[in-house]
């Protein structure tokens, strides 16, 4: 049960995680009237791609047992 719950931490993660770099990209195009350049663009979905391949690793790397985990929103009690 705790790896599901675990599991469901990590994809809450990477859900805020693509939802912020949505925000900043729907600010910036609709805000402020901006065109992002394709290249812009390639490099920011490979920089939230990381990031959400790292969430994964430290997620993997926690149920192995071999690291803390992904900071948590709750306490699990």
């Amino acid at each position: 049960m705790n790896i599901l719950l675990s599991f469901l931490n990590l994809l809450l993660y990477i859900a805020i995680i693509l939802f912020v770099a949505y925000v900043l990209l729907w600010v910036i195009r609709d805000w402020f009237g901006w065109t992002v350049d394709a290249n812009v663009m390639k490099f920011g979905q490979i920089i939230v791609g990381l990031i959400c391949l790292i969430a994964i690793v430290v997620w993997l790397t926690s149920v192995l047992g071999g690291g803390p985990g992904l900071p948590h929103f709750w306490a699990f009690r």
